[in-house]
């Protein structure tokens, strides 16, 4: 049977103490773990590895974990930042949990010229990223940032390979076929309605790569999967 795994913030060792309420009331209440049974861990203080413990004692408040063995996990390979503009609840979250899913190590939400929505629940977002990250085996959890502009990301990402998604730009596999795409980089994409004119000026102002992902207009999340899974497979 495939053990559940979990993310936890806290040192993982040969016997582990875990009083986090959330984590605890999960195991005890949700899954209803008894002794003997066994979970997987990770965390962010032993990157790469994944922990097998057994559950020794347990309570609703406490749960002690006696070691079994551990593994690797699974690592990005490269390191890329979604610079997301805002859409509306159910796609960003889509996006967060593809981006957990497909390697991305850092999400900046981008309060767009076009973006309808000007706030989010980054609460429950990084829950989202927490799940995906448990789920899809990889062994760390991508940090999501907090709402910029888009010029204040501009300064935040100064200097690093930036790829802005555009109908107007390269081809994402002549991008690849120059090497581009191997680098570490930052990837934006826009909101519904696309970025405005002065965004796409800025943009090409610092250095940006345009990259036009398909002839036809996409959805904000389908374009997120298709730019990072270009990313990711290149």
């Amino acid at each position: 049977m495939r053990l559940h795994r979990f993310y936890i913030e806290q040192p993982l060792g040969e016997e582990l103490v875990v009083e986090q309420s959330e984590l605890v009331h999960q195991w005890i209440s949700v899954f209803r773990y008894q002794c003997e049974d066994e979970v997987v861990l990770f965390s962010s203080a032993n990157v790469g590895v994944d922990y097998i413990y057994r559950i020794a004692s347990a309570n609703k408040k406490v749960v002690t974990l006696s070691f079994v063995s551990k593994e690797k996990n699974i690592l990005p390979k490269k390191e890329i930042t979604l610079c997301m503009a805002i859409v509306k609840k159910d796609t960003f979250e889509n996006v967060v949990r593809y981006a957990t899913e497909l390697g991305v190590s850092k999400i900046i939400p981008i309060l767009a010229g076009r973006s309808e929505k000007k706030n989010l629940n980054l609460e429950r977002l990084n829950s989202i990223a927490k799940e995906a990250s448990e789920q899809s085996g990889r062994g760390t959890v991508p940090f999501i940032g907090d709402i910029l502009s888009f010029n204040d990301a501009l300064v935040q990402t100064e200097g690093d390979t930036n790829i802005l998604t555009s109908l107007y730009g390269e081809n994402s596999l002549e991008l690849a076929n120059n090497g581009l795409l191997k680098n570490n980089l930052n990837i934006w994409i826009g909101p519904e309605g696309g970025w405005t004119p002065d965004e796409e000026k800025l943009a090409k102002e610092n250095n940006f790569v345009l990259m036009k992902l398909t002839e036809t207009v996409l959805k904000a999340d389908t374009a997120a999967v298709c730019a990072l899974t270009s990313l990711v497979l290149n």
